[in-house]
């Protein structure tokens, strides 16, 4: 492939990806033509060895796909939380501050009005890094965009909420969720540990049991997960106790999802 035709086929792309589509230019030949083209303002940086290209004869920038950008930021950036939401097309909202899991220490990146924002992963995927389990590549218009798993990114909201817009976006956008496995999802809750989490995902499941046709063999098995004395869906927003999943509920949430904030 000529480098031209690399730039006219890559609306973005980094370093490493130019690299391999010219594998017999060396390093300095690369430098050279990423050189070129950002002073003919045909590429813009992003930060180092991530670029998009950008339209010499306009006086505007263009804009890229940002969920794309995002799983580029680092060489295991996946989009994630409410960025993986939008990614899977249930998110109720659309955000400029788009997240990616990331075990770099990648930088914050603002670009175009957007902030691009690396989150690390739990550690209880640091073993052998599991969390490769739950990541997989979609297609957007060309464009692979690594992203959490729909399983991952159910069980990853409920975890860390403010990471997706705070508790009622939350849930105003799993009501959005058509399917999930629950063998992969029971197995990632179970890899975090984490007896809150295991509350918080009972609760959801329950609450959609129906609709998503939720085994009650996982039912039971997240039952085997709880913490033994009451935590918090949100503390800030208290609530009330739901007994069986030992969960302070907030009480626009007390019923099924889509009725959350109703």
């Amino acid at each position: 492939m000529k480098p031209e035709h690399f730039l006219t086929q890559h609306s973005l792309f980094t370093r490493a990806e130019l690299a391999a589509a010219l594998p017999r230019r060396s390093a300095g030949t690369l430098n050279a033509h990423l050189a070129r083209w950002r002073k003919q303002g045909r590429v813009v940086r992003v930060k180092n060895e991530l670029y998009v290209r950008q339209d010499p004869a306009s006086d505007l920038p263009v804009a890229p796909d940002f969920l794309a950008l995002a799983s580029r930021m680092a060489p295991d950036a996946a989009v994630s939380h409410h960025t993986a939401l939008e990614a899977h097309g249930s998110a109720q909202s659309l955000f400029t501050r788009l997240t990616f899991v990331t075990w770099t220490r990648t930088k914050e990146v603002e670009f175009l009005g957007h902030r691009l924002v690396p989150v690390r992963p739990r550690v209880a995927l640091l073993p052998s890094d599991r969390g490769e389990e739950w990541i997989e590549a979609l297609d957007r218009e060309a464009l692979e965009v690594r992203v959490t798993s729909l399983e991952r990114t159910l069980v990853d909201v409920l975890d860390r909420p403010s990471l997706a817009g705070g508790v009622e976006e939350v849930w105003r956008s799993l009501a959005a969720l058509p399917a999930v496995d629950p063998v992969a999802l029971l197995d990632y809750v179970r890899v975090l540990n984490n007896k809150t989490v295991a509350a918080r995902v009972g609760f959801y499941l329950e609450s959609r049991r129906e609709e998503l046709a939720v085994p009650a063999s996982t039912l039971e098995a997240l039952q085997g997960l709880l913490p033994g004395h009451p935590v918090h869906m949100e503390r800030a927003l208290g609530g009330r106790l739901n007994r069986r999943w030992r969960l302070i509920v907030p009480a626009e949430l007390a019923g099924p999802p889509e009725e959350a904030g109703a």
